[in-house]
């Protein structure tokens, strides 16, 4: 067994654990208690997928600022049986009304209407853990069920095709189809990541409806517009490419952001407020915050 472990300040831990959920790192975290010093590690079974994950980690935060710069390694460790550990740790959970995302080796007594999704952390970019993708899970499951109806507001544009930018494992992909959409266009830069989603629809049974492509989100335009966008990227992201992402949202689609932090939201917010867009939702968990925002039009 192997342990990749990363160190940072604890000013950049936020940004450190938002971009390590990205890329599915299901990692345990430790804050020194007399010293400004996060670690986070994440388990592996043999060198060459810890030594992958470092040289991915590396890349993902080379772009950062000198204070936010991280160190990184990988240990071998003897002695104990981490994996069956590990999985001890992780457990089956109701993310929404409707959603369910668990782990292969647990099993799930589903429910009339429940939308189960298998996802294994560890094997996969992104696992459904951290509260952006929850809050995206919960968000689209408000959109596509009959709470809208049921509360008396006005019911959504036909939702029938998804646009997942910055799919990561794919799991907004897997639930948008099996909460109803018929065909969903993905994105990520990360190639790999596109390769793990594309296996995690497979799993599903919902491959032959999601359309997966590696590319910059700057190089997504021309796509024409979807009426339900999710874009879970750091805040940053979210600002530099406000044209493309918007232009992705039909005239009275819904436009889901993640990926900020309690601090950026408010500023972030008002960006799509100023370019047509109207805030219906927003949660958090009192360190990240996601909106759920309609584009004003027919």
């Amino acid at each position: 067994m192997f342990v990749l472990r990363i160190e940072c300040s604890r000013v950049a831990a936020v940004a450190v654990e938002v971009a390590l959920d990205m890329v599915g790192a299901a990692v345990t975290r430790w804050d020194e208690a007399d010293e400004d010093c996060v670690r986070f590690e994440e388990y592996f079974c043999t060198s060459d997928t810890a030594t992958a994950r470092a040289a991915q980690m590396e890349s993902v935060l080379e772009q950062w600022s000198g204070e936010a710069r991280c160190a990184i390694g990988v240990t071998e460790l003897l002695d104990r049986d981490w994996q069956e550990a590990w999985k001890a740790t992780i457990h089956a959970a109701r993310v929404s009304e409707r959603v369910v995302v668990k782990p292969s080796w647990e099993s799930w007594d589903a429910q009339p209407g429940d939308c189960v999704i298998e996802i294994d952390p560890g094997m996969s970019f992104g696992t459904g853990l951290h509260f952006t993708t929850q809050s995206c899970l919960r968000f689209m499951d408000k959109v596509l069920g009959e709470a809208l109806r049921r509360e008396g507001t006005p019911p959504p544009v036909d939702v029938d095709r998804f646009c997942d930018l910055g799919c990561g494992s794919g799991i907004l992909s897997i639930a948008a189809v099996k909460l109803g959409v018929t065909a969903v266009t993905a994105f990520d830069i990360d190639a790999d990541a596109v390769r793990i989603a594309d296996e995690n629809c497979a799993r599903n049974g919902v491959g032959e409806a999601v359309s997966t492509t590696a590319s910059a989100l700057a190089d997504t335009e021309g796509l024409g517009t979807f009426p339900l966008v999710a874009a879970n990227i750091l805040a940053h992201v979210l600002r530099e490419e406000i044209e493309t992402i918007t232009a992705a949202v039909a005239p009275g689609g819904h436009l889901m952001l993640a990926g900020t932090t309690e601090k950026d939201f408010a500023d972030v917010a008002a960006l799509y407020e100023g370019r047509g867009f109207t805030r219906i939702d927003d949660t958090g968990d009192g360190e990240w915050r996601s909106g759920l925002f309609r584009r004003r039009g027919a």
